[in-house]
């Protein structure tokens, strides 16, 4: 079989599809993708809101509850407990299929009808003190922590495997602690404002740095102590180069900031961070197998297109989840075998179009079940009844796609079309990926929420009137509303963050966290890749001129960065 050239339905641009790609699909009986993968993965990601969070009631016992869905949608809210609970049957609300109606537009009716958990936590069941959670579990006393288990008195940060005390982060993959604004860490501890450390302790402003101790303004190191700006001192001169940049003051962090963004961006980089990988591209990869174009992903075997994800295998097309096989189009799927085209659904085996379904086998199309099996649009069926009827809608699903605002028809293969997302888009993670203008959102049929909660204009503390010092900041500063540098939006600081502040000698943040976490994300290259040649010529690496290696890489032909092979970098690593 060879490779076939297609034209996507959503931008137009043509994609290939190779024969590994048609091996999988046959596997798994589906049909090759209309989409290209940069549009599947658009799609997916509209329909997954992480961090604007709504009050709302609990539709069940009126309690007042935190949640991903915005008053002016139609979902149905439970809190935890009472979605939980034996008080209810998701079976209640099953349908007989409706031949003369698109799958997808009868799926988007039961969606609004069957009631979903207000969070995706565990907060009172498993987890303890972590109320403003969301993809979340095992874990106390956390705030607004998004994509995390196993955490501990951690604030602000954004996917978590792992570790304690952490603050303002995104993606430490292995149990670090009392990190301040750490990207890509791995068994840190008292790290702050780095990215690409990996076993690093007591220091600050590193990049890609291994078995460093004491080190400041640092960039490609291995097991080196007391250094600055990756020249050795003893420990004195280190100590009172350290001391002389106040740390403990937003003043001395900017002008660390400057500093060391003027410094590491002339170094070479690595073309992608993949480690103990074989026969696999993509970026922030590790111990996996014959994997391609996956993104912060750790342990997987044969898979494509995959990011946030744990332990894959022989799977395509997958945004965050863990401990999967022969999955294909999904959100947030975990411990599931043929898991197909499933959102929030865990622990399931052969199921397809689900969402928010738990330990339960064979279904398609239903929303909410637990512990369930044989049963379409949550209606149970006996088992020739059920395989019978699904090769049916199947074929219905060809015959009457779904057509979207745009004309884009939607049979059956298909992941759930965006402009039936309950979200807006520019809620979801989708904006943050591949971001569009209310105008650009509204042509294409998709949500656009105006009413996103956030307070302007009733600062009691202007951003400079909060002390230069953390040691000088107050218990006061409790009762002070601040007004973000960036956006204006109003926050708080509440009383652990203060405490970790203190601790770590960290000056009060004079931006809201949606922007912190904005700027982070900057700071990572975006889940694409580039066919480059490595920009290396010096002299003594193996090479005469040019080092002629090509390879796959996230960093675009037009960065301003220089992008080494494997082979070049390690010989520029001290």
């Amino acid at each position: 079989m060879n490779n076939e050239i297609e034209n996507c339905q959503n931008c137009k641009n043509p994609f290939t599809i190779e024969p590994d790609d048609f091996s999988f699909y046959e596997k798994m009986k589906v049909p090759p993708p209309t989409f290209c993968p940069e549009c599947r993965s658009q799609r997916r990601l509209s329909w997954r809101n992480d961090t604007s969070l709504y009050n709302q009631k609990c539709v069940s016992c009126n309690k007042s509850v935190i949640t991903i869905y915005s008053p002016g949608q139609k979902m149905q809210v439970y809190c935890n407990k009472c979605w939980w609970s034996d008080k209810w049957d998701p079976k209640d609300y099953g349908v007989e299929y409706d031949f003369s109606m698109p799958f997808f537009t009868q799926l988007a009716e039961l969606t609004h009808s069957v009631p979903h958990m207000a969070l995706i936590n565990d907060d009172t069941i498993g987890s303890i003190n972590c109320e403003y959670t969301n993809d979340f579990a095992f874990s106390k006393n956390c705030y607004m922590v998004f994509i995390a288990w196993k955490i501990e008195d951690s604030m602000y940060t954004f996917y978590a495997v792992g570790g304690r005390e952490m603050v303002d982060c995104l993606a430490i993959l292995d149990v670090s602690e009392y990190v301040y604004e750490g990207i890509d860490l791995l068994k840190c501890y008292r790290v702050k404002y780095s990215q690409l450390a990996t076993e690093c302790t007591d220091s600050a402003f590193l990049y890609d740095c291994k078995d460093c101790s004491n080190c400041f303004m640092c960039s490609g190191l291995r097991h080196k102590k007391y250094h600055f700006k990756n020249q050795e001192y003893n420990k004195e001169e280190y100590e009172v180069i350290l001391n002389s940049y106040q740390l403990d003051t937003h003043l001395g962090v900017e002008r660390a900031k400057t500093e060391f963004e003027e410094f590491y961006r002339i170094s070479p980089r690595r073309f992608a961070s993949i480690l103990q990988s074989v026969d696999s591209t993509g970026d922030y990869l590790q111990n996996s197998k014959n994997s391609k174009f996956c993104f912060t992903v750790q342990r997987s075997e044969n898979c494509k297109w995959i990011d946030n994800s744990d332990t894959p295998t022989d799977c395509y097309d997958l945004a965050t989840g863990g401990e999967l096989s022969e999955c294909y189009e999904g959100i947030t799927c975990d411990h599931s075998n043929k898991n197909l085209f499933g959102i929030y659904s865990w622990k399931n085996q052969d199921v397809q179009y689900t969402q928010h379904c738990h330990s339960s086998k064979h279904l398609f199309g239903c929303v909410g079940l637990r512990n369930a099996e044989y049963c379409i649009f949550n209606k149970q069926y006996k088992k020739d009844e059920y395989e019978l009827l699904i090769g049916k809608i199947k074929k219905q699903m060809l015959e009457i796609p779904y057509v979207d605002a745009q004309g884009i028809s939607y049979a059956y293969g298909e992941f759930y079309p965006s402009e039936l997302s309950p979200f807006g888009y520019n809620e979801t993670i989708a904006q943050e990926r591949y971001p569009l203008s209310n105008e650009e959102a509204n042509k294409k049929g998709w949500q656009w929420v105006d009413s996103m909660q956030r307070t302007v204009g009733q600062e009691t503390l202007q951003p400079e009137q909060i002390p230069d010092s953390i040691q000088d900041v107050s218990d006061n500063i409790l009762k002070e509303i601040l007004r973000c540098f960036g956006c204006a939006r109003n926050y708080r600081i509440v009383e652990a963050e203060l405490g970790f502040y203190k601790r770590m000698g960290i000056p009060i943040p004079r931006k809201c966290f949606y922007c912190r976490h904005g700027e982070r994300n900057a700071k990572r290259n975006p889940y694409k890749l580039w066919h480059r040649s490595c920009m290396c010529d010096k002299a003594g690496h193996d090479h005469d001129g040019k080092c002629p290696n090509e390879f796959e890489t996230s960093y675009a032909p037009n960065r301003p960065e220089i992008v080494y092979c494997e082979s070049c970098y390690q010989k520029e690593v001290i």
